[in-house]
């Protein structure tokens, strides 16, 4: 008979995906509860062949250690063994506090030697026993030891709290193999369990408070408590009802309000999410989201999308907040097959939080390419009204508290000059946005309010002909992704790698859809290249003039790429006659010579 495990030859963990899971690691519950799912579900055979399959991958080096892990200590040596260790732990933690100040004499007499990217600099020997101990406490608090698992983690984080005078320190970031996020949720689950249960609330919430404590990172949310362990927290449907009281008495506190709303939904669900969303006129805004992801996680589209219009409905106009109410609307009224209010909801979406990611996502919502144009059309006049309106959209949300972990910062509205551009640009209305890049200034292209780095190497990619079935020419096709890589640069700084990845194929293949449709007069053409020619010209000259040096690159690239151009259109004498007249012009820059030769002759 096929074992399960053979029916699915070639198997691998599936990558977590953005979206599942709100991006956030297995719990360690949810992982035992899974483990032990599959092991009931397993034969002998499927375990062996599981085995075997781990045996395969293991390193050279970790053979014998794998070998050792599959023959167990006796239980009564293993668990003498294991107490005489755990006994020692917190001597043991002493003992390197005390090892960390010795080392502190040694970064004053080499300071010179360590600078800010040194890693642990003079306590990099403190690395490897630091991180056994981080072991042992997490061994201590699995085998329910919570006084020492506590007091353990306590003086474990205040080691890695201990800075020199220069300012240099053990760090979490220095600690590879150790989850810190986990083993904070493990100290503050000890910290509960050893806690008699009238003083629990107000424990958690002094831990929690305690600013030193959380400095490399925020405290864990209550779930993340909960979860960190296969057994339930003793006494948490009585513990949730004196959290929730005490944090109402302190919600004004960012941090009160955010545990506020998670104890709602961990003990109420829904509904209690829906009555606080509900209440005291708008006090809880963020309830809303709350509810709406507690809703889709549970697979209700009619439910979030009846949600979501009464959200929009209570949500003040103008909150940025609404465009992730339109967010959740938009997926559900697409899961719903109801094209009209998926439009209506990005639009809205848009409107609230106008970015990047939005902008694209509504162009989407066209069938075709004259559609989409419209709808950028639109968003374009949106981003002009905008940018005309005193900017009182408050402070940047990283001046703001930081929140609990897991808990997003508000969107934020990018409005800026290229937002525009690039709405023009999508929109085919390239005259304005030509005529808006014509006139800025000729450096500062990475800035987010100068739109001429991003128009100019769209129209020179159009000049050279894209649509026709040769390749773009090379020094083009750096250009412009180098343009595009910059747009996507303010996009959200904190965005997923996987993100910002996705976020980009969208892009090109909206900008790929957009020249394909795109048409312009000869006449038009050539006026948009002489534009573009003198445009190059002067950004190269004052790049060079100015002494520039570290963007002599970004010139030499942009006067290839006019030459490139002029090539394709079959102007090869005057591609020439453009490079001579500016090497003329600068005769004596050896630098900017050699990478305007390199950027016309790579290797």
């Amino acid at each position: 008979m096929t074992s399960n495990v053979e029916q699915q030859e070639g198997w691998r963990p599936r990558p977590l995906h953005l979206g599942e899971g709100e991006g956030h690691k297995l719990s360690l519950k949810a992982f035992w509860e899974g483990m032990e799912k599959r092991l009931g579900a397993s034969s002998l055979e499927d375990l062996r062949t599981v085995l075997r399959a781990m045996a395969s991958r293991v390193h050279p080096s970790e053979r014998q250690s794998f070998l050792d892990s599959l023959s167990p200590v006796p239980d009564d040596r293993r668990q003498a063994l294991e107490h005489a260790l755990q006994d020692k732990l917190l001597a043991d933690i002493t003992e390197q506090a005390q090892r960390f100040e010795e080392f502190m004499d040694e970064a004053h007499s080499e300071w010179d030697e360590y600078g800010e990217d040194s890693g642990p600099g003079p306590y990099a020997e403190l690395v490897a026993p630091v991180t056994a101990l981080f072991q042992r406490a997490q061994r201590a608090f699995e085998r329910g030891r919570w006084p020492l698992a506590q007091e353990a983690y306590r003086a474990l984080f205040e080691l890695l709290q201990r800075e020199d005078d220069y300012g240099l320190g053990l760090r979490p970031e220095h600690l590879e193999e150790v989850d810190v996020p986990e083993a904070q949720a493990r100290y503050l689950c000890a910290l509960y369990r050893v806690t008699p249960p009238a003083r629990r609330a107000e424990a958690l919430w002094a831990a929690m408070k305690e600013e030193d404590r959380w400095r490399f990172g925020p405290p864990p949310k209550l779930q993340e408590v909960r979860d960190i362990s296969p057994e339930p927290l003793p006494d948490l449907e009585s513990f949730l009802s004196d959290w929730e009281a005490l944090l109402r008495e302190r919600e004004d506190d960012s941090e009160a309000e955010a545990w506020l709303r998670e104890a709602v939904g961990l003990s109420r669900g829904a509904e209690g999410l829906r009555e606080l969303a509900r209440a005291r006129r708008g006090r809880h805004p963020r309830a809303w989201v709350d509810l709406l992801a507690l809703l889709e996680r549970e697979g209700q589209p009619r439910e979030v999308l009846d949600t979501a219009h009464e959200a929009l409905k209570a949500l003040p106009t103008g909150l940025p907040l609404r465009a992730w109410v339109a967010d959740f609307l938009a997926t559900a009224a697409k899961r719903l097959a109801l094209p009209e209010q998926v439009r209506e909801a990005r639009w809205e979406s848009f409107v609230a939080c106008p970015d990047l990611k939005r902008l694209l996502e509504l162009r989407e919502c066209g069938e075709a390419e004259p559609e989409r144009a419209r709808l950028m059309k639109r968003a374009a006049r949106q981003v002009r009204k905008a940018l005309a309106q005193p900017d009182d959209t408050g402070p940047m949300p990283w001046e703001e508290p930081p929140l609990p972990r897991g808990e997003r910062d508000e969107p934020y509205p990018r409005l800026n000059e290229v937002l525009l551009a690039q709405a023009r640009l999508l929109g085919h209305d390239w005259q304005a946005a030509w005529k808006s890049a014509s006139g800025a200034e000729v450096l500062g292209w990475s800035s987010n309010d100068n739109p001429q780095g991003l128009v100019v190497p769209f129209l020179l990619l159009w000049l050279s002909g894209p649509s026709s079935p040769e390749k773009p020419p090379r020094s083009v096709e750096e250009l412009w992704r180098k343009a595009l890589e910059n747009s996507l640069a303010y996009y959200e700084p904190s965005s997923t790698e996987e993100a910002a990845w996705k976020l980009s194929e969208r892009l090109s293949r909206a900008y790929t859809e957009v020249l394909a449709a795109l048409s312009v007069s000869h006449p038009q053409q050539e006026e948009l290249l002489e534009g573009c020619l003198e445009v190059a010209h002067e950004r190269a000259r004052a790049i060079v003039r100015e002494k520039h040096r570290r963007s002599y690159g970004k010139a030499a690239l942009l006067l290839a790429a006019c030459a490139e151009v002029l090539q394709r259109r079959g102007q090869p004498a005057r591609a020439q006659e453009f490079l001579r007249r500016f090497r003329e012009e600068f005769p004596r820059h050896s630098a900017f010579h050699a990478e305007l030769d390199a950027a016309m002759h790579p290797h």
